[in-house]
């Protein structure tokens, strides 16, 4: 009678977002300190223990996710109100630091266009998307 499937990928959802965190974890914190200082490697464990006790994908977590994602995909550079952000300019482009923090970036990608898919939070307001196209 009722779909439970909304539910269930929510879920789904959550649950992949919670495994990437578990897998990452330390590299994911790793790089955003290296990008974006004490600051980005804060947003990064503040959402971890967030994630872990939040029953849902919500506008917290989403907004964190985003910032993260901006934090290592480097569209904070050139923004006078962040400092930290050019930390990332001590970093070698071939290095393997780099290549982590490319890979993560990308895996966050998927994960947030998964998240802008279901086009709306767990009470229904729909929200914009999480990457500028």
């Amino acid at each position: 009678m009722f779909d439970s499937r909304p539910s269930e990928v929510r879920r789904d959802i959550l649950e992949r977002v919670r495994r990437f965190f578990f897998d990452y974890g330390h590299e994911l914190t790793m790089a955003a300190s290296m990008l974006g200082g004490t600051a980005a490697e804060a947003r990064v464990v503040s959402c971890a223990i967030h994630l872990d006790r939040s029953p849902c994908i919500d506008r917290r977590l989403k907004r964190d996710l985003a910032a993260i994602h901006r934090c290592l995909a480097l569209h904070d550079v050139g923004d006078p109100d962040d400092f930290d952000i050019s930390l990332f300019s001590t970093l070698h482009p071939a290095s393997a630091e780099v290549e982590t923090i490319c890979l993560l970036t990308d895996m966050l990608e998927d994960l947030l266009h998964e998240i802008d898919s279901m086009g709306c939070d767990l009470a229904g307001e729909v929200d914009g998307p999480l990457i500028a196209a």
